[in-house]
């Protein structure tokens, strides 16, 4: 049995029999070394991920990492040290290896965080990488650009929309070179699918993964801009409702990411002429610290152009692709990685039990 079958229900025993002492999925700082206590800001699903991680760490023989604040070292079960050379945080070398080439190629503008990338356990940024990279590979492929739409039209496309034939090219952490002709900041796109539709037009599939993560409040940096596009900006202020755009210009609504993705991927859009346009976040399901912010951008956006921010579930978007690339290992690897809880609850059960 591989060591991450869980379809014998004896296998999740032999998981935990094997986990050493709690002490290390939990937290401690250097100058309290003896008190090990659970992050008491974390929410209850980003508790139950921390764990998951910090076994997934300790499962790589990683050592733990740690951040200093005023000299005292807080060491995070979830932190790595040395994910940079023993590439721990990936789900293979492959992936490793051109992580390791995107920050040695690092761009000024590129919001790429090495330390984030290569040590921790907990963050979005490497899990787009061990989602997106087997896809890369994948679309490399006519079958696969083919068999990877067919499963983006049934994810996002009920309604006969984007006509989606294929996905032709697939990217992690963009941001364009034009970026001063969007909205000239450091707005990203953690991921995207260029796609080409069945009438052979070109579209553009912009993508924000989150895993424990909200999304950030703070105001666009060049809010004018952001303000000006989407309120005015042929092309893309007929997105937004009449009383959405008047939230916007009077301050009651800020332009914060949830907000500046969707703006990001309209302006991509014109600049490159192409067809059409969506904007999509990809989390887990328990994961809904977001709910608020995406059910007031629903809100604003036209009937007509309500298509153009959907929200999926990471459950259900790796689920559809395990079911379509039964044979591609990796995506059971990166289930098990991120979405198989039942160790980290059966932890967070006997630790409360305490």
């Amino acid at each position: 049995m591989k060591k991450n079958d869980f379809k014998d229900p004896l296998s999740i025993n032999n998981e935990i029999g094997a986990l050493g002492n709690m002490e290390n999925y939990m937290s401690h700082s250097s100058n309290k070394p003896d008190k090990y206590y659970l992050v008491n800001t974390d929410n209850e699903f980003t508790k139950k991920a921390r764990l998951l991680q910090a076994v997934r760490r300790w499962q790589t023989c990683a050592e733990c990492g740690y951040i200093v604040k005023k000299e005292v070292r807080y060491y995070h079960p979830n932190l790595a040290l040395n994910g940079e050379v023993t590439g721990c945080n990936f789900l293979n070398h492959e992936i490793f290896e051109y992580a390791k080439s995107r920050v040695a190629n690092k761009k000024k503008y590129e919001t790429i965080e090495k330390n984030r990338l290569f040590n921790n356990f907990l963050s979005s940024q490497p899990m787009a990488f061990n989602l997106f990279y087997p896809l890369m590979k994948i679309v490399k492929s006519k079958e696969g650009k083919h068999r990877l739409g067919l499963v983006m039209t049934n994810l996002l496309d009920k309604n006969n929309i984007l006509r989606i034939k294929y996905i032709d090219e697939v990217g992690i952490e963009y941001i364009p070179d034009y970026r001063e002709n969007c909205l000239n900041d450091r707005t990203a796109m953690d991921a995207f699918f260029r796609y080409v539709t069945t009438d052979g037009e070109i579209g553009i599939i912009a993508i924000e993964t989150k895993y424990t993560d909200c999304l950030g409040q703070n105001q666009a940096s060049n809010p004018s801009l952001a303000i000006k596009t989407a309120t005015e900006k042929d092309g893309i202020s007929q997105i937004f409702t009449a009383e959405g755009k008047k939230k916007i210009l009077n301050g009651e609504l800020s332009l914060s990411q949830i907000y500046r993705n969707v703006l990001l991927t309209e302006t991509v859009r014109l600049h490159e002429k192409l067809d059409n346009s969506i904007s999509i976040i990809i989390a887990p399901k328990d994961n809904t610290c977001n709910k608020q912010d995406e059910d007031q951008l629903t809100e604003i956006l036209t009937e007509e152009y309500k298509y153009k921010f959907q929200v999926i579930s990471l459950e259900s978007f790796v689920e559809a692709i395990i079911k379509e690339f039964i044979d591609e290992e990796i995506f059971q690897k990166f289930r098990y990685r991120y979405l198989d809880f039942r160790t980290a609850e059966w932890l967070l059960k006997n630790l409360r039990m305490q």
